[in-house]
């Protein structure tokens, strides 16, 4: 048996033990179990991605559509037919 070393700050390990022993295991062992689990598939056992921060582009279109639904004056519509009349115009 090989033994790793690793360090995590103390609230994230209590928090991490606290849920080992509510579900009734080691710390050591939730560690063995996603260890296998990666090395049998070849692959991380969860989603790992960085928060999406938008663009540009996108944090401009956001703040053109406050304004519209802020804007009293923006026409609004109860009805499809409505709308579709208006865009002819």
């Amino acid at each position: 048996m090989a033994n790793m070393t690793f360090s995590l700050d103390a609230p994230t390990k209590k928090q991490f033990t606290d849920f080992c022993d509510e579900v009734g295991l080691s710390a050591s062992s939730v560690i063995n179990v996603c260890i296998k689990t990666i090395v049998r598939e070849r692959r991380i056992p969860f989603i790992i991605e960085a928060p999406h921060i938008p663009n540009a582009e996108t944090i401009a279109a956001m703040e053109e559509g406050d304004r519209i639904v802020n804007d009293p004056n923006w026409p609004t519509y109860d009805n499809l037919e409505d709308f579709w009349k208006d865009l002819e115009k």
